[in-house]
């Protein structure tokens, strides 16, 4: 009776041993987990993503979204980047990846639900490089060739309720998965949403200087800025400006600065009743860029 007992307990055993074997063999494979270098990789990482929410296994989904993050993060902007940038890449990384997770949850908690629910990938244009002049001088940039690869994510069901508007991400690709490292533009080039819009002006040479305005920025002298203008300018319905306010900045540029800006196209409003009597007031920082030897 006693033996047929020990045979029972040594069974158990073995069945318990097998059983935290098989767990540790799952979890080696989740993290171990490798997708292709393209569209269909990231499709398969955020559908795997989208099946832990959608099954409630909300250790899983914390796995999943913890990967997008670039591994050794210090050690990759090290590598990557003038080590006086260092400091500020891993703060702004810090938040714009949280950002990106929080919007990842969102989509997750209120569109995995439905069993239908499915996100399609496809490649997106990448953006033109980082320029040499103005304020995309100043911005981080990689020292070497970094891979970018952008993508659009979208819905799979044109039903609105199944899916949230499409959007563009941008990510590396370590290990075998994709790591989130922007939007349109890397994390490090945000400021580009800006610059590159349609509410600034391109870089021209005054006197042998580069000068390039936009507005609402609020920037400081230092760091390859000589000096910075803020004027108050109406802007006409043709595009131009009409009347300029000096409100803040150095006397020496003020003049520069004015004739910049009166030489600029901020582009017209469009010819119908309802711009009829519209104004457009802005405040432009106008930068003058230290000259490059």
């Amino acid at each position: 009776m006693q033996s047929a007992r020990c045979v029972t307990t040594r069974l158990l055993i073995l069945l318990c041993s097998l059983s935290f074997y098989a767990l540790c063999q799952n979890v080696t494979s989740a993290e171990g987990q490798s997708y292709p270098d393209s569209a269909e990789g990231l499709k398969e990482q955020f559908a795997a993503m989208m099946a832990s929410s959608h099954a409630n296994d909300q250790a899983a989904f914390r796995k999943t979204l913890d990967s997008l993050a670039i591994p050794n993060q210090e050690k990759w902007f090290e590598t990557h980047f003038n080590p006086r940038f260092l400091t500020q890449l891993t703060q702004d990384y810090a938040k714009a990846l949280e950002r990106y997770q929080s919007h990842v949850s969102w989509v997750a908690v209120n569109f995995a639900k439905f069993d239908d629910f499915s996100l399609t990938v496809s490649s997106s244009e990448k953006p033109a490089p980082l320029g040499d002049s103005g304020f995309e001088s100043l911005l981080p940039r990689p020292t070497d060739a970094v891979s970018i690869e952008n993508y659009r994510l979208s819905p799979g069901s044109s039903d609105s309720k199944h899916g949230p508007p499409s959007w563009v991400s941008s990510f590396v690709y370590i290990d075998g998965q994709f790591r989130y490292v922007g939007g349109t533009y890397p994390f490090w080039a945000e400021q580009l949403n800006g610059v590159r819009g349609p509410m600034s002006i391109a870089p021209a040479v005054i006197h042998g200087r580069t000068v390039q305005a936009a507005a609402f920025r609020k920037d400081q002298m230092g760091a390859g800025i000589d000096a910075i203008v803020h004027l108050e300018v109406d802007i006409d319905p043709t595009g131009r400006a009409r009347h300029i306010k000096v409100l803040s900045g150095d006397r020496a540029f003020v003049e520069d600065a004015k004739e910049y800006v009166q030489s600029a196209d901020f582009g017209p409003l469009p010819n119908i009743p309802q711009f009829a009597n519209a104004k457009r007031k802005w405040d432009i920082e106008v930068a003058f860029f230290t000259p490059q030897k």
